[in-house]
């Protein structure tokens, strides 16, 4: 009976169109199997769309750059410049000459402010010399300044001891007619005493009536004139005594005045020395100046709009460098659309241009800062309005393979992925359904 309906079915597919002939038969025992497969996948990867999450990613375009300001070297006083050592982009060593001024100016400020140091050390000298009484160290040998100084030297010695004789001369005379007095006043009081004598035996001739009047007037009158040369010799030497005190103090006086006169000018000198001293000091400063170098490790940023032969202004910016021991950061430029999601110590992906990440790996960091107002970039297409993100690195070393072959400098350009939050897989299959509804179902 089975055989025959299998022969019926058999015949009637040939006879009967596809469609209807299919239904004549039995479906594969296999396509239950698969129907149930396939709707268990799909309830699979709708599970799996559900609870699966993906981060969030605001990618911006930025550089590495270092917190600390930038290093701007000048020069110190205006100047023609000599030749430029380095180049944009080099990185230089602590103590690299970055370019060199002439020195002409400099040098001969040095030079000059050094001779007048020198002539005023053998100036110091021989007024030493001559505050001391000793003969000064200083001879042709040492200079034209030296012979100079000590031909001055036997003037001013000269001088002192012409004076200083004169005034001692004068001394030694009043002091010899201070002697020639006294010997006046002893040959008067002899003499007074005689007349004396000479008066009283012809006033007692007289009273005895041997002796006339006239000659006890005349020795009279004669010890009277003898008493007065007397009176005026005593006077005499005390004028003498004074003189002689008079010129012993103008002796004094002048060698004290010119003690003091000379201590003076070297009072002088010795200040103008240390006014020197420091002005050679600062020539000297200026001189080093005029040499240009960095104080550390640093790569050029930038060179002024200059070239050797040029004359450069006092506190010109010539060259900028940016600091290779200062700890990098990076700063990324988010569009408007996106600083809506980026928040304070959200993570951060680094891609550095330089070093593809797929050999050298990329660096890991967090956001820190978020600028308060955009910055504006003009552009061919308008301006473009953007939120400037600093952000710190949490490891300044790639990650790659080759990474140590890697050497991080400010400046290079990077790509950020900023880390926001998860998202399901499911809602990147909702999310444009429900705008569509969203923004369709109402009216305008």
């Amino acid at each position: 009976m089975k055989q025959e309906t299998d022969e019926t079915k058999a015949l009637l597919r040939e006879f009967l169109p596809r469609a209807q002939a299919m239904d004549l038969f039995d479906p594969p025992k296999g396509s239950k199997v698969t129907l149930y497969v396939l709707l268990a996948m799909l309830v699979t990867a709708v599970l799996w769309a559900t609870f699966a999450n993906i981060d969030k990613l605001v990618t911006a375009r930025g550089r590495l750059i270092t917190p600390q300001s930038n290093m701007v070297v000048q020069p110190m006083e205006p100047g023609i410049l000599k030749s430029i050592e380095v180049r944009v982009g080099q990185v230089v060593k602590a103590g690299t000459v970055l370019a060199t001024l002439d020195p002409t100016f400099a040098v001969a400020d040095a030079a000059q402010l050094g001779l007048r140091e020198q002539g005023l050390l053998f100036q110091l000298e021989r007024l030493d010399a001559e505050l001391a009484g000793r003969e000064p160290e200083l001879s042709m040998e040492d200079g034209i300044m030296a012979g100079v100084q000590a031909a001055l030297y036997e003037e001013r010695k000269a001088a002192f001891a012409a004076r200083l004789n004169q005034l001692e001369q004068t001394i030694v005379q009043l002091t010899a007619s201070l002697t020639t007095n006294e010997q006046d006043q002893q040959v008067l009081s002899s003499r007074m005493e005689s007349l004396r004598q000479l008066e009283t035996m012809h006033s007692d001739l007289a009273t005895r009536q041997f002796g006339s009047r006239a000659l006890i007037l005349e020795t009279r009158e004669r010890r009277l004139e003898v008493e007065r040369d007397y009176l005026l010799a005593k006077n005499q030497r005390a004028e003498i005594e004074s003189q002689i005190a008079a010129a012993g103090a103008e002796r004094e006086a002048f060698i004290k005045s010119w003690r003091q006169d000379t201590m003076q000018m070297m009072s002088d000198a010795l200040q103008q020395r240390s006014e020197i001293s420091e002005q050679i000091s600062k020539a000297k400063r200026r001189t080093d100046l005029v040499t240009l170098t960095t104080q550390q490790d640093a790569i050029v940023l930038d060179i002024g709009d200059i070239s050797p032969g040029s004359v450069v202004r006092e506190a010109e910016p010539l060259f900028v460098l940016v600091p290779l021991d200062a700890e990098l950061e990076a700063e990324v430029e988010v569009a408007t659309s996106d600083i809506g999601d980026i928040l304070v110590g959200d993570k951060v992906r680094l891609k550095i241009d330089a070093y593809p990440f797929q050999k050298h790996g990329t660096l890991n960091g967090e956001v820190t800062h978020v600028s308060a107002d955009t910055f504006t970039r003009e552009s061919g297409m308008g301006p473009s309005y953007h939120y400037l993100t600093r952000i710190r690195l949490t490891d300044i070393r790639l990650s790659g393979a080759d990474a140590r072959d890697a050497h991080l400098l400010p400046g290079m350009t990077l790509s950020g992925e900023i880390i926001t939050g998860k998202r399901s897989v499911l809602s990147y299959f909702t999310y444009p359904f429900i705008r569509v509804l969203d923004e369709s179902l109402r009216e305008r």
